[in-house]
C-alpha cells in the first residue's frame, strides 16, 4: 500500500469539511491522511509540532480572515505545499495567494473528487519541483555549499539587518597549486578533493558562519558576530591548519594548503561587493607571501591588485604587440674555454615600466595560463635565433630553453617542440629542455613518459636548480635526462677561502652526475675562485656573470664573435 501523505485542513465549516474527508476517503487506494481543525491558532500549532505534507486551507476562519489568513501560515511553513479554499466572492484574493506562493486555489462549490485529488497531487508536485530549482539556484551541486547567489544574500543580511554593528569577517580562500592536482590526477580526484576541504572549512566555523563555494577552487566564508579582529586571527589559525592536513582521496595522500584573505565589516567596506574585493586583495597577497597563509585587507593591497590587473592586461596583449625579447647567457666548457651554448632567458619590454625580468611577470602568466602560448613564442624564438647565427657562418651553437610547469603538463609540449625544430631547421640536438627538479617530481611517472617522447625527438633535456627540491635517487636514475645544473646557491658557497667545508653539496652533485655518466653545469658563477672551483672538481661547463651576463641576441653574437669561441 502506497504510504499516506498527511494533509492538515483548516476549516471552520463541518459540512465543508465532512464533504473533503468523503472524497479522499473514496476508492480502494486512500493516498492521504486527513487531520481538520477549525481555527487558524490550532493549524499552526500543529505545523509546529507535526510534518504536514500539505495545507488545505479556508481563508475564512473564525480567527482569521483572507489574504492574511494565507500569509501567516506560509510565514510559519515556508515548505509546506498550501492550496487555498475560497468562495465565489474572493477569488481575487485566492489568486494574489497563488502569486506570493500557494501551489492552487480551489472554489468550494465546484468542487468534486477527482479535481481535488488533481489539485493535491499536482501541488505536491509543483512545491517538490520549486524547492528543486530554489536549490540549483542557490547550492553548490558538487559541495552542496551556498553558491554565490546565496552567499550575496547572506552576507547583505549580515551587513544590514545589525541592529548593533559587530565586527563581519569575509575570507577569500583559495587551494594552493590546485590546477595541479587536477591536471596530474585528473579532475575526478579534484572534485572529491574539493568536497573533502569544503567539510574540513564546515566543521572548522560556527553554526552561524557561513562556508559557501565562489566556483573552481574558491570559498568564502562568513565568520558573523566577531569581537574582533584577533578573534577573527585565531579563527584562521585554526582554518588554515586543517585544510592542511593530509587528504586522502582515491589512494592518494594529498597534502594541500591555502591561502586566504580577510576583509573586515566595517572598516574594509560598507558594503558586500567592496568587502569580497578587499577580501580578494588580501587573498592575492597572501599568494605572494609564499601561499598557506593569510592576510588581512590593507589599503596598500588594492595599490597592488590594481596593477596585477593592469599586469595581466598588458600579458594578454605583449605577444600581439610583439613586446617579449630573449636574453641569451653565453655557457662554457670549463676544460676548454670555449663557448659550447647559451640558455634562452625571456624579458618583457612593457610601454609603461620599461624592461621587467621573469620573476614580474612569470608567476602570474603561470597562473593565468598564458605561459603556453608564451613558452611556445619562447621556443620558436629560440631556435629560429639558433639556426640564423649557423647561417651567418657561426659554429653550431647549442640553446636551452626552460619550461614551465603548465606546458610541461601540455600533452602538445612534444608536437610544439617538434614544430618548432621543423620550422627553423635547428638540429634537435642543439635544442635542450631545461626543467626543474620539482617539476619532474610532482608525477613522476608522467615526467617520464614526456622525457622520453622529447629524447625520441632528439633534444637534450636538463635538470635545472639541481639539489633545491627534493628528488628521489631511484627516480633519478631512470629519467632519461642528459644533464644536471647545479644550483647558484650552492656555487656562491665557494668564496676561496680554502675551508674544508667549501662547497661539498656542489662537490657531491658532481659526484652523482658522474656516477650517472650525465654532463654536468655550474650555474651562476660570478668569481674566478668559484670557477676554479668547479673546474677543480671535473665540472663540465659553467655559466654566470663572470663569464657574460644575459644579452639581447645582437649583443651576444658580437660577444660569440669577439671570443672566437674561446674564453
Amino acid at each position: 500500500m502506497t504510504d499516506r501523505k498527511l494533509v492538515l485542513l483548516i476549516e471552520d465549516n463541518p459540512g465543508d469539511a465532512r464533504l473533503i474527508r468523503e472524497m479522499l476517503a473514496e476508492g480502494e487506494d486512500v493516498l492521504f491522511e486527513l487531520v481538520c481543525v477549525g481555527r487558524l491558532a490550532q493549524g499552526l500549532e500543529y505545523l509546529a509540532t507535526r510534518k504536514a505534507g500539505l495545507v488545505l486551507l479556508d481563508l475564512s476562519l473564525p480567527d482569521s480572515c483572507g489574504f492574511d489568513t494565507f500569509l501567516k501560515v506560509y510565514t510559519h511553513s515556508p515548505k509546506v505545499p498550501i492550496i487555498v479554499l475560497t468562495g465565489h466572492d474572493d477569488q481575487t484574493v485566492a489568486l494574489s495567494a497563488v502569486k506570493t506562493g500557494a501551489q492552487d486555489y480551489l472554489v468550494k462549490g465546484k468542487l468534486d473528487r477527482e479535481l481535488l485529488l488533481r489539485s493535491m497531487q499536482y501541488s505536491i508536485e509543483r512545491k517538490r519541483y520549486q524547492e528543486q530549482l530554489e536549490y540549483q539556484a542557490n547550492y553548490d551541486a558538487l559541495t552542496g555549499l551556498p553558491n554565490r547567489n546565496l552567499l550575496h544574500d547572506r552576507l547583505r543580511q549580515s551587513v544590514f539587518a545589525q541592529r548593533h554593528v559587530r565586527s563581519i569577517g569575509v575570507v577569500f580562500l583559495d587551494i594552493d597549486h590546485f590546477k595541479f592536482v587536477n591536471d596530474s590526477l585528473g579532475h575526478n580526484t579534484g572534485d572529491k578533493l574539493l568536497q573533502k576541504v569544503a567539510g574540513r572549512l564546515t566543521e572548522t566555523v560556527r553554526d552561524g558562519d557561513t562556508v559557501a563555494r565562489r566556483g573552481g577552487d574558491e570559498f568564502i566564508l562568513i565568520l558573523n558576530d566577531q569581537t574582533g579582529q584577533d578573534v577573527i586571527y585565531r579563527a584562521m589559525q585554526r582554518i588554515v591548519s586543517r585544510v592542511a592536513e593530509p587528504i586522502n582521496v582515491d589512494g592518494h595522500e594529498l597534502m594541500v594548503t591555502c591561502s586566504a584573505g580577510i576583509s573586515v565589516y566595517p572598516q574594509d567596506g560598507p558594503d558586500v561587493d567592496t568587502l569580497l574585493k578587499n577580501a580578494d586583495a588580501a587573498m592575492y597577497q597572501a599568494k605572494e607571501k609564499g601561499r598557506n597563509n593569510f592576510q588581512f585587507y590593507t589599503v596598500e593591497m588594492n595599490r597592488q591588485v590594481n596593477e596585477r590587473l593592469r599586469m595581466e592586461t598588458g600579458l594578454r596583449r605583449a605577444l600581439e604587440r610583439d613586446e617579449f625579447e630573449l636574453y641569451y647567457q653565453p655557457r662554457i666548457n670549463v676544460r676548454s674555454g670555449a663557448l659550447v651554448s647559451c640558455e634562452a632567458l625571456l624579458r618583457w619590454q612593457h610601454p609603461e615600466w620599461g624592461l621587467l625580468l621573469p620573476e614580474r611577470f612569470i608567476a602570474l602568466a603561470e597562473e593565468t595560463g598564458l605561459i603556453v602560448p608564451i613558452g611556445e613564442w619562447v621556443l620558436k624564438r629560440a631556435c629560429a635565433q639558433a639556426r640564423s647565427w649557423q647561417k651567418d657562418g657561426c659554429a653550431p651553437l647549442a640553446v636551452s630553453v626552460n619550461l614551465s610547469m603548465r606546458q610541461f603538463r601540455q600533452e602538445a609540449l612534444a608536437n610544439a617542440v617538434d614544430d618548432a625544430l621543423r620550422e627553423s631547421r635547428l638540429d634537435p640536438r642543439l635544442l635542450e629542455m631545461e626543467l626543474t627538479e620539482s617539476l619532474i617530481m610532482h608525477d613522476t611517472e608522467a615526467a617520464i613518459r614526456i622525457l622520453l617522447r622529447l629524447r625520441e625527438i632528439g633534444v637534450e633535456v636538463s635538470v635545472d636548480d639541481f639539489g633545491t627540491g627534493h628528488s628521489s635517487l631511484s627516480y633519478l636514475t631512470k629519467l632519461p635526462i642528459s644533464a644536471l645544473k647545479i644550483d647558484q646557491s650552492f656555487v656562491q658557497e665557494v668564496k676561496g677561502c680554502g675551508r674544508a667545508d667549501e662547497g661539498l653539496v656542489a662537490q657531491a652533485i658532481i659526484s652523482l652526475a658522474r656516477n650517472l655518466k650525465l654532463k654536468v653545469v655550474g650555474e651562476g658563477v660570478e668569481t674566478e675562485a668559484q670557477f676554479e672551483f668547479l673546474k677543480k672538481h671535473d665540472c663540465d661547463e659553467v655559466q654566470g656573470f663572470h663569464f657574460g651576463k644575459p644579452m639581447p641576441a645582437p649583443e651576444f653574437e658580437r660577444f660569440a664573435a669577439e671570443s672566437d669561441g674561446v674564453l
